[in-house]
């Protein structure tokens, strides 16, 4: 923890700056610092810091992806493994607390005031920013689905002229949050959503930090019940971004009908009626050079997927103004539970790719 230098001494940097300046070309010593504070490491090395220009390489260490955990838990099934990655995500120090198979035991002894998950993101966040209100507000209201900046601000009573500084912290120091724009949109675009970057935090901040109180209180089973109720449909937004891991993966390995150069979401407006004039497409990915361009959808559901969601996959694509009388169009679900007979005849015929949960299994 390099950046805990500020605290305790911060003439370190300017030592370390000297010594550098002085030995460093004829030094043997390689030299690694490591932090956690992401914006406190940037702000060590910025134009400002005594060690500005002495860095010569640095290494950004991400969380898992998803396959990593076919090896942390090699005899659980993909469902099972999808479940831990949609509450856990990719840190292995929140892996570690996995103890079972079932989801649904590890949630209630993470409920528990023992528990050394219980109250983490709060240590951590509170840690790094001293006035954290304002910040916890801003991801509860994230976790529970509200994506656009001018919402989040109203809903935690921030004026739309300051959320944007909130919101850049929350990304560029703290790596909890991440911006998303339609994927066939410029990175600038107005179109942009906030979305919670950390499953784990994702989970703490929709069920354990909004019911602080009651589970105080040992109301564990009520938040159990409330959990076990919406557990398919908050499961289901980081399926999706799994689903996208899985199309990389293909990707790398040329099992797809075109290499893609970008993925990620796609939504927008088109002409019809207010309110009813809007489109969501879970996956996009598309090659800018080839004009290719795969359209897919996600279904975290306990029945088979039907031809209806194919077809209407099908006109969703309609709405996305990219190369319209260029491109080349494909297709693709990914389905938990598999399809039914009526969407498979449809994808034989309209050469749909339908991927199911054993498909994942065959990533290495």
């Amino acid at each position: 923890e390099f950046q805990r230098f500020f605290d305790i001494n911060k003439s370190v940097f300017s030592l370390l700056q000297e010594f550098i300046d002085k030995y460093g070309k004829d030094s043997k010593m390689f030299l690694i610092v490591s932090g956690s504070s992401i914006g406190m490491m940037h702000k060590i090395f910025d134009h400002a810091s005594p060690l500005y220009g002495r860095r010569s390489g640095q290494l950004y260490f991400q969380a898992f992806n998803f396959f990593a955990l076919k090896d942390w838990f090699p005899t659980y099934s993909i469902d099972k493994l999808v479940e831990i990655y949609a509450i856990y995500g990719g840190t292995p120090k929140y892996l570690e607390d996995v103890e079972s198979e079932d989801i649904m035991e590890n949630i209630q002894r993470m409920l528990s005031k023992t528990s050394v998950l219980y109250n983490e993101p709060e240590i951590l966040i509170k840690t790094e920013i001293s006035d954290s209100h304002s910040y916890f507000n801003i991801l509860k209201h994230i976790s529970q689905g509200v994506s656009r900046s001018s919402e989040i601000a109203s809903c935690s009573d921030l004026k739309t002229t300051s959320i944007d500084y909130y919101l850049n912290l929350l990304i560029n120091d703290m790596d909890i949050l991440k911006k998303e724009t339609p994927v066939t949109e410029k990175k600038k675009s107005k179109k942009s959503i906030y979305l919670m970057k950390d499953n784990f935090f994702r989970f703490w901040f929709r069920y354990i930090y909004p019911n602080y109180s009651e589970l105080e209180i040992g109301n564990t089973a009520r938040i159990m019940e409330k959990i076990n109720a919406e557990l398919s449909t908050f499961i289901s937004q980081p399926f999706e971004d799994i689903a996208q891991q899985f199309l990389i993966e293909l990707n790398r390995s040329n099992k797809l009908p075109f290499v893609f150069g970008k993925i990620g979401r796609q939504w927008g407006k088109f002409k019809g009626e207010k309110g009813k004039n809007v489109y969501e497409i879970d996956i996009v990915a598309l090659n800018e050079n080839t004009k290719d361009i795969l359209f897919c959808e996600c279904k975290w559901k306990n029945k088979k997927t039907d031809v209806d969601v194919l077809k209407d996959l099908q006109k969703k694509s309609g709405f996305v103004d990219w190369y319209n009388k260029e491109r080349k169009e494909y297709f693709a679900v990914i389905s938990k539970s598999g399809f039914t007979n009526m969407a498979e005849k449809f994808a034989m015929q309209n050469g749909f790719l339908l991927f199911e949960l054993d498909d994942f299994d065959k990533v290495t």
